[in-house]
């Protein structure tokens, strides 16, 4: 191995991966940095628009709330619309019959709800669970200082593939109003 040496590496940056070159000079530099390279590679990350994100038993009503919003408001973020296509993976399959497949599901999100879109922040309420059934009012902060709320609806699955996993079943809009007023 030639006394100086180049290697790629790549840093993980959420469910994406970013090469960079470095120089390295010695054998054991080159070695060392393959290996913390593999064992980023190895290392699970939960961005909400990571391509591997999907519903699980492990997940609370709340957390995919929050994943469903987290997706929603990175999906700027990338090229391919990853946080609608996360979005999309936590519909149930009845949300999904009404409104998929997916490039009808990201048009209705794209023209319908774009303030939903890479919002500036988000306000959870506190989210009512009776038997199966989630309910939580989430308000978004637009670019513009707007807040925009919904409620969303989440079921824990009963049957299928999907059994005992919670999903999103509806998102209803509850209004806008100015940042700080009452509704």
């Amino acid at each position: 191995m030639p006394k100086s040496c180049h290697k790629t590496l790549s840093r993980v940056h959420g469910a994406k991966l970013r090469s960079k070159t470095f120089q390295l000079h010695s054998r054991r530099a080159c070695h060392l940095a393959a290996a913390i390279c593999l064992l980023a590679m190895a290392i699970p990350t939960y961005a909400a628009s990571d391509e591997f994100l999907t519903p699980s038993t492990q997940f609370t009503p709340q957390q995919v709330v929050k994943i469903v919003v987290d997706a929603l408001g990175s999906n700027g973020a990338t090229e391919s619309d990853a946080g609608i296509a996360t979005v999309y993976r936590f519909a149930s399959p009845g949300n999904r019959s009404n409104t998929g497949p997916l490039p009808r599901f990201t048009s209705m999100i794209k023209r319908g709800f774009p303030e939903m879109l890479d919002h500036a922040g988000s306000r959870y309420d506190a989210m009512e669970v009776t038997g199966n059934t989630a309910v939580q009012a989430v308000w978004l902060t637009t670019l513009s200082g707007h807040e925009v709320g919904y409620a969303f609806q989440v079921g824990k699955q009963t049957s299928g593939q999907y059994k005992d996993m919670w999903m999103t079943e509806a998102v209803i809009p509850l209004g806008s109003r100015n940042k700080g007023t009452g509704i």
